[in-house]
């Protein structure tokens, strides 16, 4: 497995913001003015709309040191930190906005007040396992539909198993997560065997998810 590029490295940390903020001392116009004095951010909220944390207060565009910050969003209920570098980093960056947070603005911060966390992760990669041609009845289907599509077309169309999704059983769960996902790469021929996968995991361990199942597929093929 080579890594192509990563799209995002998601955290996503549940605090309510009332906790943050438990007397209402802190005063919301000089804490964005502050976040946006500190990250850079291009862009941020100004119009009374912008600040509506159930649909979730967005900051874009920002920087960390030599990190750069995709978007920072304020819920009602957690902190969202989207970076490209891994997970890992996107978390280390948020718990260290909102130390700085505490120590600055009136904040109250602790980190045994988050209870949950998720993640999303996404990358593309190559590999030169036949990642997606385990099944031999899905082969054997594929085959059937190549040759109906061509004949009915009259020039060659090859089918090929595209994607393999795991996905959360969504009975009694109230919080929509990621699927995880192996699939083509859109718009990219399946000879360059390049991937996209998704997952609702750190970025290491999901690094090494795939990593693990290329290897179980070079051994069933041995």
């Amino acid at each position: 497995m080579q890594l192509s590029a990563v799209f995002l490295a998601r955290v996503l940390l549940f605090v309510e913001t009332l906790d943050l903020n438990p007397r209402g001392t802190a005063f919301y116009p000089a804490i964005v003015r502050a976040v946006v004095e500190r990250y850079g951010f291009h862009k941020f909220p100004q119009k009374p709309e912008e600040f509506d944390e159930v649909k979730g207060v967005t900051f874009e565009g920002g920087l960390a040191e030599d990190v750069t910050i995709e978007k920072l969003v304020i819920y009602n209920n957690g902190l969202q930190l989207d970076t490209r570098l891994s997970t890992e980093v996107s978390e280390a960056k948020l718990v260290d906005a909102l130390g700085w947070a505490s120590e600055t603005l009136g904040l109250v911060y602790k980190p045994e007040m988050v209870k949950r966390k998720a993640y999303v992760s996404q990358f593309s990669f190559y590999s030169d396992a036949p990642l997606l041609e385990t099944n031999p009845i899905l082969n054997g289907l594929s085959n059937k539909i190549s040759r109906a599509v061509s004949g009915n077309l009259k020039v060659p169309a090859s089918f090929q198993p595209s994607a393999i999704l795991i996905g959360q059983d969504p009975e009694g769960q109230t919080l929509r997560l990621s699927h995880f996902s192996i699939e083509r790469r859109a718009q990219t021929p399946f000879s360059e065997k390049k991937y996209y996968s998704a997952a609702p995991v750190a970025t290491d361990l999901h690094f090494k998810l795939v990593e693990e199942y290329e290897k179980s597929v070079l051994a069933q093929k041995a």
